[in-house]
């Protein structure tokens, strides 16, 4: 990627006399690299940084409309993605927009995409991290009370089971028991471990939906043996991903980075592109994301979304 300096007239300023602002530099620093970034992918590109929670998928939707109303937009779209996670329908609201409006989709993970991130990214067509990026186990955020912060479902499920397990252990002493069962009742409501529950399963639902669908379409023979790929080859694939990504006591922590290597091992079987092999798009990459990353601290953003229409702040 070539950057070139050159003489602006901000947005406001009379002439080219006036003070050209820092923002207005950087923000067509970053239009020329997503510009460059989408010619090398052949597509449409956004930057999608944020937590994966309401109304993130409406700002998302109103996006993606005014992108497709471009002229010369393209039904290919690549989307940089950065999340802690979030909230399993919200993922599912945004993959409907994006699925809508294009016949491909693609994602690029420059650092991290955590649970719900990692359910997002699995229903793109390819996949491109480098030795850094990390995807996530599948835990999906449970809020527990209002105006309070959101827990990994699957700790709170595992730290259940375990105290349920002790309570029904042969060797317990009966007033050990009664203070366990207390503690049970006290700290655990049937209705959000019901909740979460559902939302794992939810969760795994959409990769074994959308992995056939979508990244595995182009699977056709099998490496070992040369044998074609059956439909049933597909889905065996993603409910065997869906099933170890959904394994609390495998991964033992919600943030957990799960790396190229991992995902590539005899355990997950999943197919990525490491742009990390390609210098070129390797430094233009890197280039894009530490400037939009250090442009959002600066200015004190949290979420935003940024296209070849500029960065616009979700919170």
């Amino acid at each position: 990627m070539r950057l070139t300096i050159l003489w602006l007239t901000p947005c406001g300023a009379t002439n080219a006399m006036d003070t050209i602002k820092c923002n207005d530099a950087i923000e067509l620093i970053l239009e020329q690299a997503n510009t460059e970034l989408a010619e090398h992918f052949g597509s449409e590109l956004i930057f999608l940084k944020a937590v994966l929670e309401p109304p993130i998928d409406d700002f998302v939707k109103d996006e993606i409309e005014e992108l497709r109303q471009q002229k010369n937009s393209k039904n290919k779209l690549t989307v940089f993605v950065e999340t802690p996670g979030g909230f399993v329908e919200t993922v599912e609201r945004i993959v409907s927009v994006f699925r809508k409006h294009y016949d491909t989709v693609e994602y690029v993970i420059p650092n991290f995409a955590y649970s719900a991130g990692t359910i997002l990214v699995l229903s793109g067509d390819e996949l491109y991290m480098d030795y850094y990026s990390v995807l996530g186990p599948i835990d999906p955020q449970i809020g527990m009370d209002e105006g309070s912060s959101s827990v990994p479902g699957m700790g709170y499920l595992a730290k259940f089971k375990e105290l349920l397990s002790e309570i029904n252990a042969p060797d317990n002493e009966p007033g050990e028991t009664r203070g366990q069962l207390a503690y049970l009742i006290k700290r655990f409501d049937p209705a959000i471990l019901f909740t979460i529950e559902q939302a794992i399963e939810h969760s795994k639902s959409l990769l074994r939906a959308w992995l056939p669908k979508y990244k595995f379409k182009s699977w056709t023979v099998k490496e070992t043996s040369g044998q074609p790929v059956t439909p049933s080859d597909r889905q065996q694939r993603a409910d065997d991903i869906a099933t170890i990504l959904g394994n609390a006591e495998h991964w033992h922590s919600h943030g957990r980075g799960i790396g190229i290597k991992e995902l590539e091992s005899d355990l997950i079987k999943l197919k990525v592109v490491n742009y990390g092999d390609d210098k070129a798009l390797n430094r233009n990459i890197s280039h894009y994301y530490g400037l939009l990353i250090d442009y959002m601290r600066k200015n004190g953003y949290k979420s935003v979304v940024h296209s070849s229409r500029g960065v616009r702040r979700l919170a």
